[in-house]
């Protein structure tokens, strides 16, 4: 049986976490193989199953990922399948678990082309500053924190525009208390990590200078995340909740559902390889 872990042609090789998941996989007897995604063809012979990996260009090449997780959906040996990435690629996912009573900062949706007047929403919310950021989009990809004096240049709005976009309002407590990633694997929770910013900055990602520690989480945070979860009507088999404990309760930031760091302990990854290689068919002793 092989297992495919998709990476990216820039990224190819296996980030250390996943490395874990490669070496529990190959001792249960599984071949492993890292490869670009777009190396991997997405039919064939359904011998291979694919895991979404660090596919970390897929939002700058959007067209042709998208294309290519759709080549999986009549196979089924995608994970997470097709129709969960494909709806969760796109930001506007967060409108759907908002209808479904999940909190949200307060947002608000633009279209593809569209370029709002940022002044004019701020003054309409009495906010000083909100988040901007396209709603296809990773690891802060054209992310910017935004005020009634700053204005875009072009170049900055160019990914706005091309996919649409999302304003939000900015929750400060992410800098104060940082943000809280819930990892499941397989409906159950795995484990659970606090990402802090960098001083001076808002953004929680390691490539911005953010540094992680582990957190037992909070009831209301282990509540939050099992409402989030719940409504979720697409398959998953891995998902990371990420939300901050804002004032007011916790607020969702995003639900990863397509290549997101796991964090991985030996024990996580242990885990993850039993149910993927139950999802292809193969019990691990």
């Amino acid at each position: 049986m092989r297992i495919v872990l998709a990476t990216c042609r820039s990224k190819p090789f296996l980030t250390p976490n996943d490395a874990l998941l490669a070496a529990e996989l190959e001792r249960a007897g599984a071949t492993v193989i890292a490869t670009p995604w777009d190396e991997v063809r997405p039919v064939g012979d359904g011998q291979d199953t694919v895991c979404l990996r660090s596919t970390w260009d897929y939002h700058r090449r959007w067209s042709e990922f998208q294309a290519w997780v759709r080549g999986f959906a009549p196979a089924g040996s995608l994970w997470n399948p097709a129709e969960t990435v494909l709806w969760n690629a796109d930001k506007l996912y967060l409108r759907d678990l908002a209808d479904a009573g999940v909190a949200l900062p307060r947002t608000r949706w633009f279209d593809p082309g569209e370029r709002p007047d940022l002044g004019a929403v701020l003054r309409e919310w009495s906010l000083s500053h909100a988040v901007l950021k396209p709603r296809i989009s990773a690891t802060a990809f054209g992310t910017y924190l935004v005020s009634g004096r700053r204005t875009l240049g072009d170049e900055e709005w160019a990914p706005l525009e091309r996919s649409g976009g999302l304003l939000q309002a900015f929750v400060p407590e992410v800098v104060s208390r940082g943000e809280v990633s819930l990892v499941y694997l397989d409906g159950e929770l795995s484990h659970a990590v606090r990402k802090l910013p960098a001083s001076g900055d808002f953004r929680v990602q390691r490539d911005f200078g953010g540094r992680l520690e582990v957190v037992t989480p909070s009831s209301a945070a282990l509540n939050f995340g099992r409402d989030v979860l719940a409504a979720v009507s697409r398959p998953w088999l891995y998902a990371r909740v990420d939300l901050v404990e804002a004032e007011r309760g916790p607020v969702l930031m995003e639900l990863e559902l397509i290549e997101p760091d796991l964090f991985l302990t030996p024990s996580a990854a242990a885990r993850l390889a039993a149910v993927l290689l139950a999802r292809a068919g193969r019990t691990v002793a």
